[in-house]
């Protein structure tokens, strides 16, 4: 007998699989290596995932800053300095990045544009702070990580506006807007103030005439 004639014979031969008797509640399905399963990540990388997106979510402020290896005693001394600044529960916040997962949380926002900045070692300087509360808080953050030479501004966002380098000196060097009300408010006042000082001349030129000749 020939192997074909066998393999033919053993074929016919093959009964279906009672499911219930193998005590199968459910059919048999195929699978295929190259069906794709839903990633998994560590949780440690789902716990900085989580956390870079409250910060970029949750933060009016968020400016990038590139360093140069700083070491841990250098961070925390950046990190003390920061919190001697008056500035209460708002006071600015130095976290370091894994770029990788930050880029990725940079992704699932309206400020995906930043990601290009995220590259080598980063940090993120972020602050819920407010103009009118302390408008020198920004200006003076900036300036102490400024003066580090192994950090280097990046760019950042405020509010829903994304920022390079330079918009953000720019920013930090603005006046607080009560600072503001009252140099426009000046602005205004100020022709008044001139036009009733021209009115009011010639009154008292007449009143210290008078006067001299009573």
């Amino acid at each position: 007998m020939s192997l074909r004639s066998v393999s033919s014979t053993f074929v016919r031969n093959l009964k279906p699989v009672n499911a219930t008797r193998l005590g199968l509640t459910t059919p048999c399905l195929r699978t295929y290596a190259t069906e794709k399963k839903a990633a998994v990540h560590p949780p440690r990388r789902t716990f900085l995932h989580n956390k870079y997106s409250d910060i970029i979510e949750n933060n009016r402020v968020v400016f990038i800053f590139q360093h140069n290896n700083l070491t841990v005693k250098e961070f925390t001394q950046i990190r003390q300095q920061l919190g001697e600044l008056p500035g209460g529960s708002a006071l600015p916040k130095l976290t370091v990045l894994k770029s990788g997962v930050f880029s990725a949380a940079l992704r699932e926002t309206k400020f995906a544009n930043l990601e290009p900045l995220v590259t080598g070692p980063t940090c993120v300087l972020s602050t819920n702070v407010a103009d009118a509360e302390h408008p020198d808080l920004l200006k003076k953050s900036v300036e102490l990580l400024a003066k580090n030479k192994k950090m280097l501004l990046l760019g950042g966002k405020l509010d829903n506006v994304l920022l390079t380098q330079a918009d953000v000196l720019k920013v930090v060097e603005l006046p607080s807007l009560e600072q503001l009300r009252a140099q426009v408010v000046g602005v205004i006042e100020a022709p008044a103030r001139k036009l009733l000082g021209t009115l009011e001349q010639p009154a008292n030129q007449l009143h210290s005439v008078l006067d001299r000749r009573i």
